[in-house]
């Protein structure tokens, strides 16, 4: 089974008040987390139109801080808005930010504008080590980079993210069906028939087609 290329699988993901990775955002205006608070809930309940008026309200009056331009990077990527979302993200980055999901979001982003260009994966893989480097607790972002590293023929790290996710979180089904379709791929059968086994009894459906498809190497 080839291992799963669509960089589909990268999702983006709003860092919001409460979400692991937000601790280091630190400013004393109140008016910008009044905005905030209300464009998140906003995000939250799917209304991301309405989330992206509070977001330009509070870059209007506070253009000097990047979180406006991550808020609203990740409402217009939900939209499908990628250019427009890749702009913000970008942005926030030259303003300078600690949060590790605009890293993520703007790896995510690139790849959704620009494709699978040799030059659009190695600026998505710094991007997204720089996630890791703030926050390597994420297992979204060990995920994100395995399927760059898959993409740029680098096996070893798209494995070596892929074990790191489990590690963080062993009943992780997505990282262990595309851990055994690895596996596969390298030829080593056991690990991965173990691997969408474990995935099956975890609900992912992909997995037990691997397994039906399998069904003579994987008893």
């Amino acid at each position: 089974m080839p291992f799963r290329k669509s960089l589909a699988a990268l999702a983006l993901a709003l860092c919001t008040l409460g979400a692991t990775g937000c601790d280091n955002w630190s400013f004393d205006l109140k008016t910008p987390g009044a905005l905030e608070e209300s464009g998140d809930k906003k995000y939250q309940a799917g209304d991301y139109e309405g989330a992206i008026d509070d977001y330009d309200q509070l870059i209007e009056r506070y253009p000097d801080i990047p979180r406006g331009y991550t808020r609203r990077s990740a409402a217009r990527g939900k939209l499908g808005f990628h250019e427009e979302a890749l702009k913000d993200v970008t942005k926030a980055i030259e303003i300078g930010t600690d949060d590790p999901w605009a890293y993520n979001n703007h790896a995510v982003l690139l790849l959704q504008s620009g494709g699978e260009s040799p030059e659009s994966l190695e600026e998505a893989l710094k991007s997204v080590s720089r996630a890791i480097e703030i926050n390597s607790e994420i297992p979204k972002f060990h995920f994100n980079r395995s399927i760059i590293r898959y993409n740029m023929k680098d096996l070893d790290g798209a494995m070596n993210d892929l074990t790191r996710i489990l590690e963080l979180d062993e009943n992780y089904s997505d990282a262990l069906r595309q851990r055994g379709s690895l596996f596969a791929e390298l030829g080593i059968v056991p690990s991965a028939c173990a691997d969408w086994k474990k995935a099956s009894s975890l609900g992912d459906t992909q997995s037990t087609y691997y397994l039906q498809e399998n069904a003579e190497v994987c008893k």
